[in-house]
């Protein structure tokens, strides 16, 4: 699965960063977002943002509302963890707002988000219980249309966080693939990985384009991930079929832990 448009003309993207630029300034924040006086005050070396990759669900115990984790790749790198499950861009943007005197002393900031943006949740409810299905294929269309704006959002989004962060060295991060495909994998699950590792490659090539359109680093932990994928022998991400838990498809501890932090550590060269 290939994003249509993935690279728009220069003014295109010019714009549709100004008009995204403008809804992050104007918008109220979410209740999940909501930040503590405490945490707003503290200044920080390093500080992570987006969504619950970066709050580091399915790492182990964790709660609402944005189910975070001790695995979380900013807590490992002795960072200030603000990702929140179900986080978009905008929502970051919110968190950040909400954060601005924290963010005003970062000297390092990361950001994981974009899966939220295009409706990969949806994409799992639907084709998980029926990769062949009608469902599955209309959840599919509607991600790949929602690739389009994601990189101007991206880029619109890491824009807005220089301006909180001025001396912030900021890397943005993509997603893993979720599968490891094997021949013994029974040929629906095989499709459903099929489907499910090409829309990450999608994801992460929009994610990339809008990250380096803003002047920042694009992180990729695709190969960090490679052969530890659901159906691997020693699989970084969890999977139980039940797409209501708020673990599945998110990485464990061990994935955190040698995919993310690794990754994260390398880019920001600490």
């Amino acid at each position: 699965m290939k994003p249509h448009h993935l690279q728009s003309r220069a003014h295109t993207l010019a714009a549709s960063l100004a008009a995204v630029f403008l809804s992050f300034t104007l918008t109220g924040a979410p209740a999940q977002a909501a930040s503590t006086d405490t945490a707003a005050k503290q200044a920080t070396a390093y500080v992570g943002l987006g969504d619950s990759y970066a709050a580091g669900t399915g790492g182990g115990p964790s709660a609402p509302p944005c189910f975070q984790s001790a695995a979380a790749y900013p807590t490992l790198l002795g960072g200030t963890n603000l990702g929140c499950f179900g986080a978009g861009t905008t929502d970051a943007a919110v968190i950040a707002t909400n954060n601005a005197a924290l963010l005003a002393g970062a000297g390092e900031l990361s950001l994981t988000v974009g899966g939220n943006d295009v409706g990969t949740g949806a994409v799992a409810a639907a084709c998980v219980p029926d990769p062949v299905g009608s469902a599955c294929a209309a959840a599919v269309g509607n991600a790949q249309a929602a690739l389009t704006l994601l990189p101007a959002k991206v880029a619109a989004l890491v824009t807005y966080l220089r301006s909180l962060a001025p001396s912030a060295d900021v890397v943005v991060t993509g997603y893993p693939r979720l599968f490891t495909i094997t021949g013994t994998m029974p040929p629906r699950q095989q499709l459903l990985a099929a489907t499910f590792n090409s829309m990450a490659d999608a994801l992460n090539a929009a994610i990339a384009a809008g990250a380096r359109a803003a002047g920042a680093r694009y992180v990729d932990v695709t190969q960090r991930f490679l052969d530890h994928g659901i159906g691997s022998d020693n699989p970084w991400i969890n999977f139980d079929g039940n797409v209501l838990n708020p673990d599945t498809f998110h990485p464990n501890a061990a994935g955190y832990n040698n995919g993310y932090r690794t990754a994260v550590n390398a880019a920001l060269k600490r």
